[in-house]
């Protein structure tokens, strides 16, 4: 549909994969400015390679692909990935308000479920920021893509197999450091 120039099947789409598309963005790059810029490149190459998408394809994979490429020489570009603090406010503007971790944590907890949500978020952040990036890099096309390891690994020019290994890693080192820190994963 979106192929064939259907303008309402590429807001379907935006409204599909926008979240999804823009976590792994976020997480990949570590700044939500970043990732919104790399965001607007990712669609706007899709706008204008559309008709190169193959229908026997899965549109998914095609997405995320270019974002990782996207991503990728972003982060060649800078040469480093840079972080926000989780206690940041929201908007860069300089007032206070909400911060990124309230955002995550929500505001329908009690305060003694809010506050053990926010200590499991931090740990959580900081056992990722301490994977390999291979790693990382597979664990978040794996939960934010909801690809195949058949599609990761042709993405990310390695075999399943290898996937299979970096993911099964990462999830015993995120689960070794909860554990570690006192939780139960």
């Amino acid at each position: 549909m979106y192929a064939r120039d259907e303008e309402s099947a590429f807001e379907v789409l935006l409204a599909r994969y926008r979240k999804p598309l823009f976590g792994f963005l976020f997480r990949y790059l570590g700044r939500p400015d970043k990732a919104e810029d790399v965001f607007q490149d990712v669609f706007y190459e899709v706008v204008r390679a559309r008709k190169s998408f193959r229908p026997d394809s899965k549109f998914s994979y095609w997405l995320f692909r270019i974002a990782r490429n996207r991503a990728v020489d972003r982060l060649r570009r800078n040469g480093f990935r840079e972080m926000e603090s989780l206690d940041q406010g929201l908007y860069s503007d300089g007032e206070e308000g909400e911060s990124r971790v309230s955002r995550v944590v929500g505001n329908d907890l009690d305060p003694e479920e809010s506050a053990s949500q926010s200590e499991l978020e931090d740990c959580l952040q900081e056992c990722l920021a301490g994977l390999p990036p291979e790693q990382r890099e597979v664990f978040w096309l794996k939960e934010q893509s909801g690809l195949t390891f058949a599609e990761i690994a042709e993405m990310t020019g390695v075999s399943q197999n290898t996937v299979k290994s970096r993911l099964r890693y990462a999830l015993e080192k995120i689960r070794g450091h909860l554990t570690e820190r006192g939780f139960k994963p």
